[in-house]
């Protein structure tokens, strides 16, 4: 068989399916690149960032034995608060576990037999259900 017959013999992928496979490979990588842009596979892109927005407050509760404290949290996704201590002491919160959803969340967390001092600046650890842990500014009303 001469060189010519056997190229001839070959038989290739036509020029219309090698465009049509081009397109939805372009169509689909095009997908993907919108997709992480804006934030569509949040879901999928590991652990959510908590940042506090503003400064929160901490004040005296309905009863003298109690301190509340009120902060805003920005979540870029679904995770749970599940342990939140006043540092330097030994106070901590209850609720123990609060869900926070993407965007911005009030939190309201009361510490039981903590008395906070007026114009004082404390900071809150909030423990994540994802192992991070996030510090949290409050201002004593």
């Amino acid at each position: 068989m001469s060189n010519r017959k056997m190229l001839k013999s070959r038989r290739a992928i036509s020029g219309a399916v090698t465009a049509l496979i081009l397109v939805i490979a372009s169509v689909i990588i095009a997908l993907v690149v919108v997709g992480f842009a804006f934030g569509l596979f949040g879901a999928f892109g590991g652990t959510p960032t908590v940042t506090q927005v503003g400064t929160g407050t901490i004040s005296p509760g309905s009863s003298n034995n109690c301190a509340t404290a009120t902060f805003v949290l920005k979540s870029s996704g679904n995770v749970q608060i599940v342990s939140a201590i006043i540092v330097g002491t030994t106070y901590s919160g209850t609720p123990t576990t609060i869900d926070l959803t993407a965007g911005p969340n009030t939190v309201t967390i009361t510490f039981n037999g903590f008395t906070p001092q007026a114009g004082s600046t404390y900071t809150i650890s909030l423990g994540l259900s994802d192992g991070a842990t996030v510090q949290v500014a409050v201002v004593a009303q």
